[in-house]
């Protein structure tokens, strides 16, 4: 049972968290060069206040859910407040190599191409114009505080949309008894949250970047009932049918859409006929018209190799193909939620 002091609470903590977040974006773009425009048409995109109006609506679906006893209001899960502090300060001394990278100064850091480290050829890339790409433990500390910055306080909000369908499948069964799986977990903040909401779970998390799940563990905590596994999407290392949940949060629009195909085929491999998937990605061309322009600058802007071809896709077509239905799809922000069960 919540209370006002919940929901007040709530409250506070979110919009501290996007008023921090939201003076990093408005400080950092007065840091950067302006960049050139695209070369390529652009359609629409919403004004600032209409995108403000739309997160707020977010948090308060939110907070109904909570309010429903769904699942939990979420525990903070950053750093210590001289840890987090150093981070904002990483932040922003890493500015000047990013900006570098978006205006083609430093663009040779890591190549694709076999480098002796046994990692897939797009996984070697400067994503989001990024420090060392995913490679490295500087780059994990980053993270975070980068997607944040770049949605304004939003990123976590939009992951834990994925809580409501999971709490909903869950409904009626036994926790304890069911095995689930994070693919492309990255730092873990979607893992956490899962793992707090229903701490009876035994869940995996599955990421090709050792250093971003050394951060994953901390954010965490130690636990036996969240093992941590280097591997790949395209490759599980599960047996068929043997998962009761599978998700992913913001992994899909990094693939190149041979890998992605097969990273939804592994899914659908390894979960079990009365299991469920559910993905958190962004928006695609079309689910919010107005919208699409802001689809269309994003790789220009941020170095997303392979982000239009996801967008300009559905991702129902390829769940489809790869033997997964849609049950439900929910739109939060600039992601999407699909919840897709096993055909």
């Amino acid at each position: 049972m919540v209370s006002t002091l919940d929901r007040l609470s709530y409250a506070a903590r979110q919009t501290a968290r996007v008023a921090w977040y939201a003076g990093h974006y408005a400080a950092g773009r007065r840091l950067l060069k302006p960049m050139p425009k695209p070369d390529h048409p652009v359609g629409p995109t919403p004004s600032r206040q209409e995108m403000t109006a739309d997160m707020r609506g977010l948090f308060a679906r939110e907070w109904r859910d909570i309010e429903a006893g769904l699942f939990p209001a979420p525990r903070p899960l950053a750093a210590e407040p001289a840890e987090f502090l150093r981070r904002s300060l990483l932040y922003f001394r890493d500015l000047p190599a990013v900006d570098a990278r978006r205006h083609g100064e430093r663009d040779d850091e890591l190549p694709p191409g076999q480098q002796g480290d046994g990692l897939p050829d797009y996984y070697r890339q400067n994503f989001h114009f990024q420090s060392d790409g995913w490679l490295s433990e500087d780059s994990a500390a980053l993270y975070d505080t980068q997607v944040e910055v770049l949605f304004t306080g939003a990123a976590d909000v939009m992951r834990r949309r994925a809580l409501r369908p999971i709490a909903e499948w869950l409904a009626g069964r036994n926790q304890r008894d069911l095995r689930g799986l994070d693919v492309g977990c990255g730092t873990g903040r979607l893992l956490a949250f899962v793992h707090e909401a229903w701490p009876g779970l035994r869940l995996s998390g599955l990421d090709l970047s050792a250093p971003y799940l050394g951060e994953a563990r901390r954010v965490i905590g130690r636990t036996a009932r969240v093992k941590l596994i280097e591997g790949a999407a395209e490759a599980l290392p599960f047996a068929d049918k043997s998962l009761d949940l599978v998700f992913s949060s913001f992994l899909l629009h990094e693939l190149p859409p041979d890998v992605r195909l097969a990273a939804l085929r592994e899914m659908a491999r390894v979960v079990k006929p009365d299991g469920i998937v559910v993905i958190v990605d962004s928006i695609q061309r079309g689910d919010r018209p107005s919208w699409d322009g802001l689809l269309d600058l994003f790789p220009h802007y941020f170095h997303e190799p392979y982000y239009a071809d996801y967008v300009g896709g559905r991702l129902g077509t390829l769940a489809a193909e790869a033997g997964l239905a849609v049950a439900e799809t929910e739109h939060a922000f600039l992601s999407c939620i699909t919840s897709l069960r096993p055909r």
